[in-house]
């Protein structure tokens, strides 16, 4: 696991989730905690296991607030570039991005918006809406589904 790219969820100090990025630094001990170089901090921080999770184009997803952003044909086009910024902040290297204009419903809950390519592979980036969580929606890149071509 040392050099891996990783995320680390956390709770900032006013209790807001925070995620940052970095890599794993030499591991001490083969169960204990790891210490992980973020990108913003010099040396590095001690990190429980549990919190750390490799980076990679599937795992990168922004939680925002405001089912608009999905219901709005204007506001949807633009949820691509954030999550593009975040796979930029993140280390991953797009190949080429072909965005879905106000992207294409896949259900009643999800917008395809951009189809992208990374190593090699395609991936379809999605906005879901979940009734379950008001006012949320969840942004992130999954393979492609049979029916997506």
């Amino acid at each position: 696991m040392t050099g891996e790219r990783v995320c680390v969820r956390t709770v900032c100090d006013n209790g807001l989730p925070m995620v940052r990025y970095g890599t794993v630094g030499p591991i001490a001990a083969s169960h204990g905690p790891l210490v992980v170089i973020f990108d913003d901090d010099l040396p590095g921080d001690v990190v429980d296991p549990s919190e750390v999770e490799i980076v990679s184009i599937t795992s990168i997803e922004l939680v925002l607030n405001g089912v608009d952003l999905a219901d709005d044909p204007d506001l949807r086009q633009g949820l691509c570039a954030l999550w593009q910024a975040e796979a930029v902040l993140a280390g991953l290297e797009i190949t080429s991005i072909y965005l879905l204009g106000a992207g294409l419903r896949d259900s009643n809950d999800t917008w395809a918006l951009a189809e992208v390519h990374s190593g090699g592979n395609t991936y379809i980036v999605r906005v879901h809406t979940d009734p379950n969580e008001a006012n949320t929606v969840r942004l992130r890149a999954d393979p492609p589904r049979q029916w997506d071509y």
